[in-house]
């Protein structure tokens, strides 16, 4: 791992609740098109709702091993995405609080450099300097943190 990684992974971190959301849209969509008696209240008609959350009744419906493939390779990106989020958060969390400042106004509130100068009451050539003592100290965490180590980030 290297910094840039670290610094890419802090680039991801706002866009992964708008990757899990994409990816459970997928198998929703997925399982409508290959379940069309969804929302037919059959097991429990006071409520109108109907879900197949038994396995057999999964099995039961004609989706393609090649659907079924997909659902499953999303649910398990959703899971190690939502792994990637804390551990990030866990991580940032041990940084100081002038560090902390600096990587949750520019990496996680998308703010620009002059924004974060102006609300850390720092100069912007400070707060990169911030950064990029965080982002050595977020290394050597991300190195010897397993989920983030391992992650590969799509490009």
């Amino acid at each position: 791992m290297n910094k840039n990684k670290v610094l890419k992974l802090l680039e991801l971190f706002p866009e992964i609740d708008g990757e899990i959301k994409s990816r459970r849209s997928f198998i929703s969509d997925l399982e409508q098109y290959y379940n069309p008696i969804q929302g037919v209240g059959y097991s429990d008609t006071t409520k109108g709702k109907y879900t197949n959350s038994d396995p057999t009744e999964r099995q039961a419906l004609n989706v393609p091993d090649y659907v079924r493939g997909d659902i499953q390779r999303y649910q398990k990106e959703i899971e190690e995405l939502q792994k990637v989020k804390v551990e990030i958060l866990k991580e940032v969390s041990r940084l100081t609080m002038k560090q902390k400042n600096v990587i949750f106004g520019y990496y996680f509130h998308g703010m620009k450099w002059e924004q974060v100068a102006e609300r850390t009451h720092y100069s912007e050539r400070q707060c990169k300097n911030i950064r990029d003592g965080a982002a050595e100290r977020l290394l050597k965490g991300f190195e010897n943190n397993r989920i983030l180590s391992e992650y590969e980030i799509k490009e």
